[in-house]
Order: C-alpha cells, then sequence, then structure tokens
C-alpha cells in the first residue's frame, strides 16, 4: 500500500519507500487532490515478496481537507494469491483507507489514526494444500486494520512509529486473526546537501488465532531515494526478515528471504 509523503511518515511500515514524492498545488480549496505512480522491482509488504520478485506497477489517488481528514485508494498487481492457491483470477491488490492526521499542539508531534482495508478480488478457495503454510482451509485473504502513529522530526532527522491491529476475523489467508499487531519504527535522513534521502525500517508482525503463532516475525529495510526533481524520484532498497523458510514457502519461493530492488516513482 502507498501512501503520500505527509501520512507516510506516520504510517511508513507499508511495503514502499516514506520519501516518495507527492507534490500538490496550491488551491482555495478545503480539499486537495493529490497522487502517486510508481514502477518496482519487486513489491515488498512487511519484509515479504507480494510478486514472487517479479516487478510491480502501483499507483493511487489521496483525497484531504483542511481539517486533517483523508481518504485513498491504492492499487498493485500480486501473485501471491493464485500461485499459493488461495484466490482464482486475481492478480490485483486494492487498498482502501480514510482517517485523520494533525499535530499535538506545539509539540512538533505528528499523529495520524485511520482504517485500512486489504482487497484481493478473486474466490476465496480452500488454500489447506497451500504449501506456504499460512492459515487454514477457507480462510480470507482480505484483512482489515486499524492503525494509529506518532512520529516528530528531531533536527534533520524524521521518525516515526505506527501499530496496526487487524479488526477482521481472517487476514492474509490467517483464519481467527482479528487482534494480530504490526508495530513499525521508520526513520528518514537526508544524506548532507544532496538530493538523496536514507530510510530505515524495522517492523515486527505478530498473529492471533489458534496455531498462527508460528507465522510471527521481524522485518528490516534500509532504502536509498535520489530526487530527480520535485516530480520523479529513483531508489533502491535492500530487506529481509527472521521467519522461518519452510512458513512462508510458496511454489519452491521463500517470499520472506533477503531480497533487494530498484524503483522509479512520481508524485503529482
Amino acid at each position: 500500500m502507498k501512501l503520500n509523503k505527509l501520512k507516510s511518515a506516520v504510517i511508513g511500515a507499508l511495503m514502499l519507500p516514506l520519501s516518495a514524492v507527492v507534490v500538490a498545488e496550491e488551491s482555495t480549496s478545503a480539499f486537495s487532490v493529490s497522487g502517486n505512480v510508481g514502477l518496482y522491482s519487486d513489491y515488498i509488504f512487511r519484509g515479504y515478496t507480494q510478486t514472487k520478485n517479479d516487478p510491480a506497477l502501483q499507483g493511487g489517488f489521496d483525497v484531504e481537507h483542511e481539517s486533517g481528514a483523508y481518504a485513498g485508494v491504492w492499487a498493485s498487481n500480486v501473485n501471491w494469491t493464485t500461485e499459493g492457491g488461495y484466490m482464482t483470477d486475481n492478480s490485483m491488490e486494492i487498498d482502501g483507507y480514510f482517517g485523520f492526521a494533525g499535530s499535538l499542539g506545539e509539540t512538533g508531534i505528528g499523529y495520524d489514526i485511520g482504517i485500512l482495508k486489504f482487497y484481493y478480488p478473486g474466490d476465496n478457495l480452500d488454500n489447506s494444500d497451500s504449501s506456504s503454510g499460512a492459515g487454514a482451509g477457507g480462510a480470507d485473504t482480505d484483512a482489515t486494520e486499524f492503525y494509529a502513529g506518532v512520529s516528530k522530526d528531531i533536527g534533520i532527522v524524521s521518525a516515526g512509529f505506527t501499530w496496526y491491529r487487524v479488526i477482521s476475523d481472517d487476514a492474509w489467508g490467517f483464519t481467527d486473526a482479528k487482534g494480530s499487531n504490526y508495530l513499525t519504527l521508520d526513520v528518514d535522513v537526508p544524506v548532507g546537501e544532496t538530493p538523496l534521502t536514507a530510510s530505515f525500517h524495522v517492523g515486527r508482525q505478530t498473529f492471533d488465532g489458534s496455531g498462527n503463532d508460528p507465522f510471527d516475525y521481524t522485518d528490516w529495510k534500509v532504502n536509498l531515494e535520489y530526487a530527480l526533481n520535485d516530480t520523479f524520484a529513483i531508489g533502491g532498497f535492500y530487506t529481509d526478515t527472521n521467519q522461518t523458510e519452510s512458513n512462508w514457502t510458496v511454489k519452491n519461493v521463500y517470499l520472506g528471504d533477503g531480497t533487494g530492488g530498484l524503483y522509479l516513482s512520481a508524485g503529482f
């Protein structure tokens, strides 16, 4: 999932670099609209490839009100659902979200709360034959999360901490996953006076539900992005997890293996 830069400092756990450029046009309207699009050599979500190390085309739109309320939609191609035996005729992820962001007085601390829906169009299948081991037969791949985050600039460093909590019954093929949590810390550091920004991420995913504990894991990522101008940016990243290979292998591909990638992104 992709959010614009205002909120990515808080919700940067999502799988894409924090510093993707978004340009908002000046307007007298109480509402503003922004968008983003990117081509990635691999779609990584919380440490796991969603495209089995294949490229991904991604993009989305956000609408914000001057009060701090916002809503958006984002989409990407995926293939873990079909090749993992969870869905038929599906190669997309579509995310919708809405929330409220602002700052706590003059403390310089930003906050962001909202609801995030992951939707994978297609039919649910009995995944008991899946080699991933995730979930049980008939579990829904769609997921809904509540999130809350805080962020603060400390000198030239921007840091954000976010908590995500599953509020749907199932999530990503795990049954009885309601109450599962993902905690993330994200840090952005500009590299001197250059257009480079270094980003660092660490996250901890825990799954609720009977038999889901073995799938808990920690992920981390480093990212280096170069702003070509106010619209375009290029970057590269490396990410890894500490998960057991046997728990997250689909069609002989370990989804949580350490991997690097490149991307080109644009904001408008």
